[in-house]
C-alpha cells in the first residue's frame, strides 16, 4: 500500500516526498512536470517515483490510485496565487476545483481512505480576534475572498472534501498553511530573494512591501503536520480542517532584519508602501492560531524563523555548491 503525492515535483511536495522516504513508505508522487534540480536534491527519490500527468486526466487518477494501492493521498497540487488567479480564473477553478473532484472520485472509486488536503490561509477573509482560527469567515454575502480566486477556490476545495468525508466514507484532514518557505521554494514572497541573494552577495532592492504581514511558516514544519495527518488514528475527536503555521505574522521588513542578522553580508533596502494587490490582500494576514491541529495531530511549529533562514541559506549554498562543481 503506499501515499499518492500530487504536486510531488513542487516545493512542498517534494519535502512531503522526501519525508516519507525518510519514514520508509512507499510513495508515489504524481505532477504535471518533471522534477527540477532543487525539487530532485530535497527529494532523489523522484526520479524514479514521479508519474507526469494532469489533474483533469480523471482516467489517469483513477488507474494510478489501483495500480499503486493507494490507501491515501496528499494533495499539494493545483493553480497558486492571488495574481495568478486574477489573470487566469478559469483555469483557476478548472485545476484546483474540478481536478480536486477528480482526484475524490479516484479515492472514492479506488477504496482509498485517507486524503490530506493541503489549503491556504488564503480562504479566510479576515480574523474576528487577535488571530485566525479555523471558524473565522472563509465566505462573505457582501463581497469576494481578498485573495480572489485562488482563496475562493481552495474554500470550495475545503467543502468538497467536507462533502466526500460525510457521504463517501473519505475521512479527510485539511492543513491550512501559511507562508511557506524554505529551499526550493518558488513563490517569493520577499523572503526568497533576501535569502538567496544574501548567499550569492547579491543587493536585494524592493520599492515597497515593507508593511506586508505573513504567518511565515518553514516548509519542514509543514512536512511534519503532513506525516502527523497521515498517521492520525481515525477515530479521533476535533475538527477536520486545522491551521498549521508558526503562529506569528511578521511583516517583510522584519524579515528583513532577521536575514541581516543570520546573514551579515545581506544588502537589503526595502520600502514602506504597499501595492493595491497588496492592501487588499492584507485583510486576511494575520497570526494563526494553532491550537486545534496542537489537540488534533501533537503537532506545533518547531523551527523559529531565525532557524528556518539559517537552514534555508545553509541548503541553497550547499546546492550551489553541488552545482558548480
Amino acid at each position: 500500500m503506499s501515499v499518492l503525492v500530487t504536486g510531488a515535483a513542487g516545493f512542498l511536495g517534494s519535502y512531503i516526498m522526501a519525508a516519507l522516504a525518510a519514514a520508509g513508505r512507499k510513495a508515489c508522487g504524481f505532477d504535471r512536470r518533471p522534477a527540477d534540480p532543487p525539487s530532485l536534491a530535497v527529494a532523489p527519490c523522484l526520479a524514479e517515483t514521479c508519474i507526469q500527468g494532469e489533474l483533469s486526466d480523471a482516467a489517469l487518477l483513477q488507474r494510478i490510485c489501483l495500480d499503486q494501492e493507494v490507501e491515501a493521498i496528499v494533495h499539494t497540487a493545483g493553480l497558486v496565487g492571488l495574481d495568478l488567479s486574477l489573470s487566469q480564473p478559469a483555469a483557476t477553478y478548472a485545476a484546483n476545483v474540478m481536478g480536486f473532484v477528480n482526484l475524490c472520485e479516484a479515492a472514492r472509486g479506488s477504496g482509498a481512505k485517507r486524503l490530506v488536503l493541503l489549503s491556504s490561509n488564503a480562504v479566510y477573509h479576515g480574523p474576528l480576534g487577535e488571530k485566525l482560527v479555523e471558524t473565522d469567515p472563509v465566505f462573505s454575502v457582501e463581497r469576494g475572498n481578498p485573495a480572489a480566486h485562488y482563496g475562493t477556490s481552495k474554500m470550495a476545495q475545503e467543502a468538497i472534501a467536507l462533502a466526500y468525508a460525510t457521504f463517501h466514507d473519505l475521512d479527510v484532514l485539511t492543513l491550512r498553511v501559511s507562508a511557506i518557505y524554505g529551499f526550493g521554494m518558488r513563490t517569493p514572497m520577499y523572503i526568497k530573494p533576501m535569502v538567496e541573494d544574501a548567499v550569492c552577495r547579491r543587493p536585494t532592492r524592493f520599492s515597497s512591501g515593507g508593511p506586508m504581514k505573513r504567518d511565515y511558516t518553514y516548509v519542514l514544519d509543514c512536512a511534519d503536520a503532513v506525516m502527523r495527518a497521515l498517521a492520525a488514528p481515525r477515530e479521533r475527536p476535533g475538527p477536520r480542517i486545522l491551521n498549521v503555521a508558526a503562529g506569528q505574522a511578521i511583516t517583510a521588513a522584519d524579515v528583513a532584519c532577521v536575514v541581516r542578522k543570520v546573514l551579515p553580508d545581506a544588502d537589503i533596502e526595502i520600502g514602506d508602501g504597499l501595492s493595491p494587490v497588496e492592501t487588499a490582500n492584507m485583510r486576511m494576514r494575520a497570526s494563526l492560531d494553532v491550537s486545534a491541529a496542537r489537540t488534533v495531530l501533537d503537532w506545533q511549529p518547531a523551527w523559529t524563523i531565525e532557524a528556518g533562514i539559517s537552514d534555508y541559506a545553509a541548503r541553497f549554498r550547499q546546492f550551489i555548491d553541488i552545482n558548480s562543481q
